[in-house]
Order: structure tokens, then C-alpha cells, then sequence
């Protein structure tokens, strides 16, 4: 990274829908399922910023997780410095988010370490009602190549959710064996590609009912090129992968090929890609691309039909929708923070820089945004600090998303001097049909992220992990522990909504009755912020309202499910039936942690 800037559906047609609501406790601290009415009675009245803490609990919920890179000192490793992703992912389809995260060594530390017992690998924490149990050697989870992010998703429709690492040499492909291991791919299914790739993002882009992998390539450190530029321009950049499935027959697992090169991505030049994120921001029942890169433009490539093979071009507008931030792209976070039902864009770059915000604007073409860091009030966010992995989320409970930024220092010479700050911005959005674009102000200090210090951050994912209604927050480090920040007083209402199955591009609105404010939207996301994947639940703040709700979802394909007698305070599900409604599937209850 240099300082200076440079340069449809694929669910298939059943006959019936089950929707099944789940009660669930809205305090982690009550066990039983019947504990809702005391828990609430200790949440505050009014949605308030004042009354969230965020605390490191890590530890105590037995997520003892250290990045094994610069154990024995720093060493010139950029890929080390660089990696840190990790995935919430339900590998038992329980109903509890379970934590995947990815681990490497520094270059020379290999003998090292093989002297100590082992190399370091990956590794797969189970959720057991809030609390976590290391279960890689039983999962045979753990890969011990030199990892950097991860992403969890479906890939062969079975049910049970996969997982796609990337590494420096050959990325691994894991798939779920009916909830119970995993099995390494190896080079079957396609997708094992050799060099340096870093984000990778799942979804359906042909609308064939089979989802699609895409893979940032970033930098080719076998390849050197003439450029004085700072890193990684003096090394030559690896090729962007978009790995279109081919579908499974007979019982077979789905096969991958790229197609990146046929449907017009990097058609100009070779990007040092980082973040990606697909998502639709055109609204018009296909997904669409976004891609940060580290010291090249962004880009936003929208999904265009063709009459060419495979059926779909990806054009990059970036430059037409003012989206293509020039910085050094580390993260990207898309949802919409000012509920006009398009989605917004958040990418964090290298410090000195400042990170970008981008608006979805009504007028023009339905991809145009507006640059909107000023009318945020976010305009010294990443002038002093260097962003890596970054959220949208509701963690007050009052009904808009707020802002969570990761920061670390790069290149990294001390694991503890390169620590920097978190910081959270809360979302002042003003209530109204539609909501007036409110500003952001600071709330670092005001939930405690200020004493509980800092981190040299690069992954970071949010979920409701204790299954108590708000949000908690992972965040992945070098060199350092694994940071579990779990959020306590959030006040108001909520819902959590998870559809089954939980197709990337699923969108869910909820509206409450008796409400000020305009319905709510999520969009279902496999892949975001830095090398992570995030909560496959759609959670929704909201705030004082506690009338029915109705629930709304829409599947890829244009299929709705829809439900007006939804109780605020309860995580439901909402799936298909393939047996035709003849009987509702065996949900197993949530119940919060003891």
C-alpha cells in the first residue's frame, strides 16, 4: 500500500412455504425459554447509544484464538501483515453461529514452528448456547497453509454451509458433510487456484439456482515490475477469479470454471483486489459487483444480460457512479444506512487518506450514489488510522444501521505500537416516510471501546452470536488474540429473520405497525467487510415499537414469503418446504446461553 493515491434465481419452484417463529430471550444473561419476560425488564425503555458497552469476552466464552504470525519478530511478510479473515457459519444447523477463523505464520518461522509440534492452522470454534468448544481436529477444519480470509456459503445445496479459504499458495475448499466435518475438496471442484488471492464473496450471478464464487486477486510476489510506487506496485498483480458453477447431477457436488476473463472483469487492467462484495445495487433481480483496490480505482461492475456466452456481461461503472475511490481499498460494507431501499456503500483505505462513503441517489441511472462522506459528517474518518475490516449495524436497537471501522497499522514493525482504535459511529437518521438522511457522530468513547483498547484489527464480522437480539462483534488481529466484543444494554425491540435456505441476494423487510418509520430492508450478504463473513441472519433494531410486525421476504428468484403476525423480540424462520407443507420441519428451539 503507498500513502499516495494512484491509480435469476436459483431456488426451484416448490409448492408450499412453512414459516416457523421462534421465541427467543432477549437477554443472554436469563437461561430458559421462558426467561424473555425478565430479560426484557433489564433492557432499557428508549433505544439509546448511552446505554450500549462493548466488551472483550472472548476468553471467558472459550475463544482462545491467537494469530500466529511475528511470534519470534517482525519480519518483512507483507501476506502475513496482511491476513486475519474470519466467517460466522451454523455448521451443525443449530441455530447457533459458530466462528471460523483463519490463521498463517510469518515467512522463516516455518521450522520454527515444526520444532514446536505443528504449524499453525485455522480453527473451528462450535457455539454450544453462547459458549465455544474448539472442534477443528473433529471437523478436520484445519488448514495450515498461510491463510487470509474466508467465506461461508452453500456451494452444493444440501443445506449444510461450505467454506472457501484463500491463501497465498492454493486456496481450500471445505465442504460441509451433512453437519457433522468437513472434507477437504482438493482439486476437484475447480476452484483451488495457485498465487495470492484475498476476499472472496458467494452468489448467484446467472440466475441459474447455483451459486458463484468470486476471488480478488491481489499480488504476485514471484513477479517484479518497474514501478517505485510503494506496495504493492513493485510486484506484478494477480487476476481477479469468477468461478461460475456448473450445478451438480445425479448426487454429484457442483464443478467450478472461470469466467472472469469472458464476462468483462479487469478488461482494462489487473487490479490489486482486496474487498469484495456482491450485492444489487440497481435493484433490478440480478447481483452486481463491488471490488476495492489497494492503489487502483474501485470498481462497481453491474450485472448487463448478453447475447454472448455465458448469458451476462459485468460492466464496470465505477467511474459513472462516482463509486471508484481511488485509495488504498481494504474493506466494503454495503446496506442501506438511510432506508430508501437502495443500498450504500462504506470502503476503508490506508491512512492519510480518509475512508469513502457513497449514497444511493434516486435520480439519474438506478447505479448512480453520491460521494457522502461530508453529509455523514465523517470527513477526518481514516486521515489518522489505516481500515481494514468494516460493518453496518444496528447496535442500539433503534432502528437505523450504525458504523463499526477495524484499524491497524501496515507495514507492521510492532504488534504492539501498530495497534489502532475501533471506532463506531452512531446513526442519527431522523424518523419519517421516507427517513430523513441523517448525519453519523462518534460513540467510540460512549460504549467503552475507548478502555478496552486497541488492536492491530483486520478482519471483522458482526453477529448475534448469544442469541440475545443485538449485535456482537468478532474482529480478527496479527500477531495477536482473537477479539470477541459482545454488545450488553442495547435497548429497544428487535427481530432477527433467517431465512432457509439462506441465499446470498435474499432480501427481508420488515415493517412494524404503528410505527413512525418506513419498513426496514436487509439483503443477505456471503462475503463482505476484509476477508470475512458476517451474521447470514437479517437483524433488525426496532427501537420502541412494539406492535405485530410483518415480515416480508424475497428470495432471487422473485418468490415472496410473507407473514403479519410477527411478535417483536424473536428470531423466526422462514423456509421452504420441499415435502408441500405436509408437515413443519423439526426446528430445533433457540433458547438463550445460561
Amino acid at each position: 500500500m503507498t500513502a499516495a493515491r494512484a491509480g435469476r434465481s436459483w431456488l426451484p419452484t416448490l409448492p408450499a412455504l412453512i414459516i416457523a417463529g421462534l421465541a427467543v430471550a432477549a437477554a443472554a444473561a436469563c437461561g430458559g425459554a421462558g426467561a424473555a419476560e425478565g430479560a426484557d425488564a433489564d433492557r432499557p425503555a428508549v433505544a439509546s447509544m448511552a446505554s450500549v458497552r462493548l466488551g472483550d469476552v472472548a476468553a471467558e466464552v472459550g475463544l482462545d484464538f491467537r494469530h500466529a504470525a511475528f511470534q519470534w519478530g517482525i519480519r518483512s511478510d507483507p501476506n502475513a501483515m496482511m491476513s486475519g479473515g474470519l466467517c460466522w457459519i451454523d455448521v451443525d444447523a443449530d441455530g447457533w453461529l459458530d466462528l471460523f477463523v483463519v490463521n498463517t505464520w510469518s515467512e522463516g518461522e516455518w521450522g520454527r514452528w515444526r520444532g514446536e509440534g505443528a504449524l499453525p492452522s485455522s480453527r473451528l470454534f462450535r457455539n454450544d448456547r453462547g459458549r465455544f468448544t474448539d472442534v477443528t481436529d473433529e471437523w478436520g477444519a484445519g488448514v495450515t497453509d498461510r491463510g487470509g480470509g474466508c467465506v461461508a456459503a452453500d456451494l452444493d445445496l444440501d443445506g449444510f454451509t461450505d467454506l472457501y479459504v484463500t491463501t497465498q499458495r492454493d486456496n481450500v475448499l471445505l465442504w460441509n458433510l451433512g453437519g457433522e466435518r468437513f472434507e477437504v475438496d482438493g482439486a476437484r471442484a475447480g476452484v483451488d487456484t495457485n498465487g495470492w488471492q484475498a476476499g472472496a464473496a458467494v452468489g448467484d450471478v446467472n440466475g441459474d439456482g447455483w451459486p458463484d464464487l468470486f476471488v480478488t486477486g491481489y499480488a504476485d510476489l514471484n513477479s517484479r515490475t518497474d514501478s517505485t510506487a510503494g506496495f504493492p506496485n513493485p510486484y506484478g498483480a494477480e487476476p481477479d477469479l469468477l468461478y461460475l458453477s456448473t450445478g451438480g447431477s445425479g448426487g454429484d457436488r457442483p464443478t467450478f470454471v472461470d469466467v472472469a476473463a469472458d464476462v468483462g472483469i479487469e478488461s482494462d487492467r489487473v487490479d490489486y483486489g482486496l474487498g469484495a462484495v456482491w450485492t444489487d445495487v440497481d435493484r433490478d433481480g440480478d447481483l452486481d459487483l463491488y471490488v476495492a483496490n489497494d492503489t487502483q480505482t474501485n470498481r462497481l461492475y453491474v450485472n448487463e444480460p448478453s447475447d454472448r456466452e455465458p448469458g451476462f456481461r459485468l460492466v464496470d461503472r465505477g467511474a459513472e457512479a462516482r463509486v471508484d475511490d481511488d485509495g488504498a481499498g481494504m474493506g466494503v460494507a454495503v446496506s442501506d444506512y438511510d432506508g430508501d431501499h437502495r443500498p450504500d456503500i462504506f470502503v476503508t483505505n490506508l491512512a492519510g487518506q480518509g475512508h469513502g462513503a457513497f449514497r444511493s441517489v434516486a435520480s439519474g441511472e438506478p447505479w448512480a450514489f453520491d460521494p457522502a462522506v461530508e453529509a455523514m459528517n465523517l470527513p477526518d474518518l481514516g486521515h489518522d488510522q489505516t481500515g481494514w475490516g468494516t460493518t453496518w449495524g444496528d447496535l442500539d436497537l433503534d432502528g437505523d444501521l450504525d458504523l463499526l471501522v477495524a484499524h491497524g497499522g501496515i507495514p507492521v514493525r510492532d504488534l504492539e505500537a501498530d495497534r489502532q482504535q475501533l471506532q463506531l459511529f452512531e446513526n442519527l437518521t431522523l424518523p419519517g416516510d421516507p427517513p430523513e438522511p441523517g448525519v453519523f457522530t462518534e460513540a467510540t468513547a460512549e460504549v467503552g471501546l475507548d478502555t478496552e483498547g486497541r488492536h492491530l484489527a483486520r478482519g471483522l464480522a458482526a453477529a448475534d452470536y448469544d442469541n440475545d437480539g443485538d449485535l456482537d462483534i468478532a474482529v480478527g488481529t496479527i500477531g495477536g488474540d482473537l477479539a470477541l466484543l459482545r454488545n450488553i444494554g442495547a435497548g429497544g425491540h428487535w427481530l432477527v429473520v433467517a431465512p432457509a435456505p439462506a441465499t446470498p441476494g435474499t432480501v427481508v423487510t420488515v415493517t412494524v405497525a404503528g410505527s413512525d418509520r418506513d419498513a426496514q430492508e436487509r439483503e443477505l450478504l456471503a462475503g463482505s467487510s476484509y476477508l470475512s463473513s458476517e451474521d447470514p441472519r437479517a437483524h433488525f433494531g426496532l427501537g420502541e415499537s412494539d406492535g405485530p410486525v410483518t415480515v416480508r421476504v424475497t428470495w432471487p428468484d422473485g418468490t415472496v414469503a410473507e407473514r403479519t403476525d410477527v411478535n417483536p423480540d424473536e428470531i423466526v424462520s422462514v423456509r421452504w418446504d420441499p415435502a408441500a407443507g405436509l408437515e413443519t420441519p423439526g426446528d430445533r428451539p433457540i433458547s438463550p446461553p445460561p
